[in-house]
């Protein structure tokens, strides 16, 4: 196949020109709606397109340095995988593949361009290979394409009209070993093993994020369960009081085995009376027991007002939906 060639490839739109791209020529539309597009390859063995647009609102400014906090909102990069950029442009990209099982694989680029002072649209362009179709000929020069393709989208300079989704959090992580996220403006900042972050308004209070792995062996079945084990073990030790301390407690066990155990206990610091909420969120995979402890602490002052009950109805959201084990990598 001859990335030179236009022919075999035809133009297409998204929201009325918006953003402007080619697919192949004979491959067959299955559905269009106002965001995004879907073709089916032909064949016995077809493979499927979708691409879609997604704009992104931040009313805290967009900068194409922050590009990765578009380009992966879900979470899901590698650890290690930085946006590319044109030089003396606002756009930035990605590329990469994942295996979704139980039978398929996923390429995918991801292009965004920025529309200061807080607009960003991001088109998103997805190839999805199941394991019938890996043999197909010209698959290797298909994916080649889509990415000469990808880096081509053309965004217009029509202003922003299409529905935007509002971005107020970041992604954030510690180590390789656990990402969740904190308010856009929340400020970071490591103090030794710890990840700390807290807002600027009074009464937001503080968290503190550790994490732990332990491993046993070499992943087998038996060490699964060993991990398991401890899993459960340091969760009902943690809600019946971490080093002993005089509280409130719980454990409950979430998707996939993992776990997420909640204390709340009265401390004070330098003689301040304070309020502890402390989170456990644990996973037990391929041998490997990981640990993410989350720890809030807010002024008793503060801490029965609206601003604090806000900030932990939050926390516990996104702790709730943390990201924790191998699979997670820092922002």
């Amino acid at each position: 196949m001859d990335s030179e060639m236009a022919a075999d490839w035809n133009p297409v739109a998204l929201r009325d020109g918006v953003v402007r791209l080619r697919v192949p020529a004979d491959w067959r539309r299955v559905s269009r709606d106002d965001g995004g597009l879907a073709y089916q390859s032909p064949g016995a063995h077809p493979v499927d397109l979708l691409i879609s647009l997604t704009t992104y609102r931040n009313p805290y400014g967009v900068r194409a340095e922050e590009a990765i906090q578009y380009l992966d909102r879900e979470n899901v990069l590698p650890h290690g995988i930085a946006p590319s950029e044109d030089d003396g442009d606002d756009r930035r990209w990605i590329a990469y593949a994942v295996a979704q099982p139980p039978d398929r694989q996923v390429f995918v680029w991801k292009v965004a361009d920025f529309r200061p002072p807080d607009h960003v649209r991001v088109v998103t362009v997805q190839l999805l290979v199941p394991d019938s179709s890996t043999e197909m000929d010209g698959l290797a020069e298909l994916i080649d394409r889509l990415g000469e393709e990808a880096a081509r989208i053309e965004f217009t300079e029509l202003p922003v009209r299409e529905p935007v989704e509002r971005v107020t959090m970041r992604n954030v992580g510690h180590g390789d070993l656990v990402r969740f996220r904190v308010p856009w403006d929340w400020s970071a900042e490591k103090d030794g093993e710890l990840a700390v972050f807290h807002g600027d308004e009074e009464g937001t209070g503080t968290l503190r994020v550790a994490v732990h792995a332990f491993s046993y062996a070499d992943g087998g079945a038996e060490d699964d369960g060993d991990a398991r084990r401890v899993l459960r073990q340091t969760a009902e030790q943690f809600a019946d009081g971490p080093d002993g301390r005089v509280g409130e407690g719980s454990v409950e066990w979430l998707d996939e085995g993992e776990v997420l155990a909640r204390f709340a206990t009265a401390g004070e610091e330098d003689g301040e009376p304070l309020r502890f909420h402390l989170w456990l969120r644990g996973s037990a995979c391929d041998g490997q027991t990981t640990l993410a402890l989350f720890s809030f602490a807010v002024t008793e002052k503060a801490h029965g007002g609206v601003t604090a009950q806000a900030t932990l109805a939050m926390l516990e959201r996104e702790i709730r939906t943390a990201i924790v084990g191998s699979g997670a990598a820092e922002e």
